[in-house]
Formats: C-alpha cells, structure tokens, sequence
C-alpha cells in the first residue's frame, strides 16, 4: 500500500514539474495590447461580471467587453476561451496556453492537453472549449454550477416571455406578480410547465372536496412557517393570474392544483 502510495506521489509530482516546464515556454507568449481595455475602460469595468458577459446571462453575448473585462479582473479562464475559441478576437493559441497556465493550477494539465488537441486539428474543424469541461476544483465547480443555473433560468423565462408576448397587459402584470413571488427555480419551472399546459386547454378540474383534501393533507407536514407564507403569495399571485387569463376556473381548483403540486414536491425531497 506505502508502495502504491508513493507512486502515485512520484506520478503527481512528475506531472506537475511537466506542467510547470510546459508553461515556462507557453508564459513567453504575450496578450496582444491593442486587445488590453484602455485605462477608461478598465475603471469602467471594475465591477463587471467577466462569465455573465461570455456566456450571455442577463445581457447580449459581448465577447470584446467580455475579454476587457476579464483583463479588468484578472479571470484568465475567460481569456483562455476567448482566444482558443476565436470569439472577439482571431484564435490564438498561444495566448490560450499562456492564460491556461496563468488559470487555476488545478485546471492547467487538462486544459493544456485539450489546447493541444485543438491545435493539431483532432477536435474537428471548430473546436470550442469550455472552462466547465471537466473542473477539477471546487471553487471552479461553484462557479459553473452557478452559471448552469443562471442559463437554465434564463432560457426558462425566455420561453415564459414568448407564452405571453401576446397576452392583454393585465394579464402580463399579473404574470410578473407570479414570477415575482417564485423564489427557487423549482417554481420556475413550475410557471414554464404549467402555462404550456394551461395554453394547450390543459386546465385543473378539481372539486372543492378536492382542495379541501389537498390543503388538509398540506396543513399536516411539517413545513417552516416562512416558507409556507411564501408559498402562499406565490399561490395567491397564480389565483390573480388564472381569474383573468382562464375566468371559467374557479378559485378552489387553482388551489387543489397548486397544493397537490407542493405535495408531490415536498415528498420527493
């Protein structure tokens, strides 16, 4: 075991020193400087968001204002992909081997190899890469968590927006209402669902002995108190919504609906 142990030690630090030789000669290389934002433009800069910018979260894809801001801040993982990818500035690279190697170490022996395969054609005419492939650190793990998550929301309110670009301005209010009163992204999805559901005519048709059942079986699980206030405005937001954009449901069926939701939900956590 002592044996095996020690050379997986040799294996490791053999790597590294690789690594490290590696990025002795890939650090020789330089970011072109007309590519450096300006001075005005670094100060601009000092609170941007260098992965919101890349991936186009919240705001158009920008990947020269990306790549300014990644200078401004120092993520040299969002350099690396801007070069090695050719987004908003020609493919190079050198400089993407530079800033792998100026990336999390962690990162470097993995992103170099993959660089190298781009470079040698063996990932196809248009090889992309992507920070997130394969992350190795923890921290670099969160951070792509939250960027999957930011995306995933966002294509989900997209979708939401193009449901209801033609309805009547009321009922768009009180769709923001419920949007506003969704507080994880299981709602979310829940309001992306259900409206596809509802605009196909697929609408809840349940009794008052239904609601009833639903909400005593509700009242009987062990939910915190804050969270349940909260669920109740989310609920009431979606009562205000269905009385205008669906009037031939009444109240109670929305209620059996949604608590019959929460239920399944709440069980399968």
């Amino acid at each position: 075991m002592r044996k095996a142990f020690a050379t997986t030690l040799l294996a490791l630090a053999a790597s590294a020193h690789a690594d490290t030789s590696e990025c002795e000669i890939h650090k020789l290389a330089t970011f072109p400087f007309p590519h450096r934002p300006t001075a005005e433009q670094a100060a601009a800069l000092k609170d941007c968001d260098a992965d919101k910018l890349y991936y186009g979260i919240g705001v158009h894809f920008d990947y020269v204002r990306a790549r300014h801001c990644a200078f401004a801040t120092d993520r040299q993982d969002v350099l690396m992909m801007l070069y090695a990818n050719g987004l908003g500035a020609p493919r190079n690279y050198a400089v993407a081997k530079m800033a792998a190697c100026l990336s999390e170490p962690a990162e470097i022996e993995a992103r170099l190899a993959r660089l190298a395969r781009m470079q040698t054609g063996k990932e196809g005419p248009s090889p992309k890469i992507d920070m997130c492939d394969g992350a190795a650190n923890s921290h670099l793990q969160s951070r792509c968590a939250a960027i999957q998550l930011q995306l995933a929301d966002q294509d989900r309110n997209g979708r939401i927006d193009t449901i209801s670009a033609r309805w009547r301005d009321t009922e768009k209010t009180a769709l923001l209402s419920v949007r506003r009163h969704a507080v994880d992204p299981a709602q979310i999805e829940e309001i992306l669902i259900s409206l596809q559901d509802f605009e196909a005519g697929k609408l809840p048709s349940f009794s008052v002995e239904d609601a009833a059942a639903a909400e005593r079986e509700m009242s009987q699980m062990k939910i915190a108190p804050d969270k349940q206030r909260s669920w109740l405005a989310y609920r009431d937001a979606w009562l205000g919504l269905g009385k205008l954009r669906y009037p031939s449901i009444p109240p109670h069926a929305w209620k059996a609906y949604f608590a019959k939701r929460r239920l399944a939900s709440t069980k399968s956590q």
